[in-house]
Order: C-alpha cells, then sequence, then structure tokens
C-alpha cells in the first residue's frame, strides 16, 4: 500500500501566525490598532529578530490579512482585517 502524503497548503507559517495571534489577543484586550514596537517587543520576547518580524509584517500585509491603521501620529499601527 502507498505512503500517503501530507501537503500544508496554508499561505501563512508559524511566524506569521504568531504574530497574527498576539495582535488577535493585543486588539481583544486593548481595543485599540497595535503600535509596530509592541509587536516587535513581543515577538523578541519570542526569541523571534527584528528583520525576521518585520519582514513577516510585511508578508501579512501583502497577503491582506493586517492593514496599516490610520492615526494620527508619527508611527506605524496595523489592524486585523481577516482571522487565521
Amino acid at each position: 500500500m502507498p505512503k500517503t502524503m501530507y501537503i500544508n497548503l496554508d499561505e501563512v507559517n508559524k511566524l506569521q501566525t504568531e504574530i497574527m495571534n498576539f495582535i488577535d489577543e493585543w486588539v481583544r484586550h486593548q481595543k485599540t490598532p497595535v503600535p509596530h514596537r509592541k509587536i516587535l517587543d513581543g515577538m523578541k520576547a519570542n526569541g523571534t529578530g527584528f528583520p525576521t518580524t518585520v519582514n513577516a509584517l510585511h508578508s501579512l500585509l501583502h497577503k491582506g490579512y493586517i492593514r496599516r491603521a490610520f492615526m494620527i501620529s508619527n508611527k506605524t499601527y496595523y489592524v486585523q482585517i481577516r482571522r487565521i
């Protein structure tokens, strides 16, 4: 009998899933858009470096899972559009 091969068809990887879960928890408790710095700090606490997290954020922006918030500020905030 042939072996069954399973292929992951998700379009997001593990780090992007962790970022989406972080954004989901932030919005659930704070009820505000998530600051870019808080995402970086949260992922740094999990052991992920700065450039890797920034690349994952850009990928999530491109895939349409998050978008930049419209805030009158000099900082970047994100809003979740789709859930995982």
